[in-house]
């Protein structure tokens, strides 16, 4: 942790999430914010930079809560008894959660993260008190509206927020990346619901969902949040698979009449 010239504290922050889109998005928030940021795509990576032989000191872990194999939760407890006081231990997560499950963390913060809450929850107190969970974002988001395209709909202030962080070619390769991302989650969709593995259709929904709200495509999101909170054979029905690609091919619409520039 260290200060700017300008009195700002800058944080070391080792950031955890299974989802590359997800994960780069919010390395580069943090790196915006003037934070030095580390990156692990899973539980394992992330214990071994912190107890291996070349073990890192960050003073703030994010970790997403629904990662497969360890979980953001049984990662917490695994650092918790690794003896660092100091470190200041965040979840996050694009899906409301109950307060058990956030007992091993300092705080919360939904996805998008919204900058203001990211920088209340690295002043805050290490364990000063319970962690708080954030309400879910409405249609609009800061007093902007949302833009909407047919049964499309695109968060502007989401995509201004990443504008200010990357140039608009970078934020179309990222949107380009989700999309093809999404693609890939709807073919392993389509052979988890085929086996009736319906834990594994809520991943992968949830995967599409957190990606999806991270770059503002709030209709996606929605699609993918019904069939996360269904998870079942009557949510997954061809139909909403179809819906998932249908959305996709809307996206690289907006991409190619060029709707992602900056209000």
């Amino acid at each position: 942790m260290t200060k700017s010239a300008g009195g700002e504290t800058h944080h070391k922050v080792l950031l955890v999430d299974d989802d590359a889109v997800s994960l780069e998005l919010m390395a580069m928030l943090l790196a915006h914010e003037g934070h030095q940021v580390l990156r692990a795509h899973d539980a394992g990576s992330a214990l071994e930079l912190l107890a291996g032989e070349t073990a890192v000191h960050p003073d703030v872990l994010l970790v997403d809560l629904q990662m497969p194999g360890v979980s953001g939760g049984q990662l917490a407890e695994k650092v918790r008894a690794l003896g660092r006081p100091k470190l200041r231990v965040l979840a996050m997560s694009a899906t409301e959660v109950k307060e058990n499950q956030l007992l091993a963390f300092d705080g919360f913060l939904l996805k998008p993260l919204v900058l203001d809450d990211l920088r209340r929850a690295l002043k805050g107190r290490r364990r000063a008190r319970k962690p708080t969970v954030r309400a879910a974002h409405p249609d609009k988001a800061n007093g902007k509206a949302v833009y909407r395209r047919g049964d499309q709909t695109l968060d502007m202030a989401v995509v201004d927020k990443l504008l200010t962080m990357m140039p608009l070619q970078a934020l179309s390769d990222v949107f380009t990346a989700c999309i093809a991302d999404t693609r890939a989650c709807v073919g392993a969709l389509k052979n988890q619901v085929q086996s009736g593995d319906w834990a594994a259709v809520r991943e992968s929904a949830h995967r599409v969902k957190g990606a999806a709200m991270m770059i503002g495509a709030t209709h996606l999101a929605r699609l993918a949040t019904g069939l996360e909170t269904g998870g079942s054979k009557v949510a997954a029905t061809p139909g909403i698979l179809d819906d998932l690609l249908s959305a996709c091919s809307e996206l690289e619409r907006m991409l190619l009449a060029g709707k992602l520039k900056k209000a």
